[in-house]
């Protein structure tokens, strides 16, 4: 598994980005690693996303057994919630809306 260290820099990095709300990296249970949000909000946002790519996980490869997901993003009104699953972790960063990354 990939070190605590490079999770923390990476959230900091992120941080950087003006108009980054905030960052979270979770295992695939839903179980936080690092966060820049208050606990109960992280466990909160970790809990709904992870049980979110789950599902997205299960229609990506019903819909075609040879792919799978690498990445979503969900749009509202407000901002966009980008969301990276990986094998043992998922990255979610919560931007305001416009916002370019990289």
């Amino acid at each position: 598994m990939i070190g605590r260290r490079i999770f923390d820099e990476t959230l900091k990095k992120l941080k950087r980005f003006e108009g980054v709300n905030g960052v979270i990296v979770t295992n695939t249970e839903g179980l936080p690693i690092s966060t820049t949000f208050p606990t109960e909000k992280t466990e909160k946002i970790a809990a709904l996303i992870t049980s979110l790519v789950g599902k997205c996980r299960s229609v990506v490869t019903e819909i075609d057994s040879n792919e799978t997901m690498s990445f979503l993003t969900i749009t509202t009104n407000s901002g966009e919630i980008l969301i990276a699953p990986e094998e043992e972790y998922v990255l979610i960063v919560l931007k305001e809306k416009g916002v370019k990354l990289f």
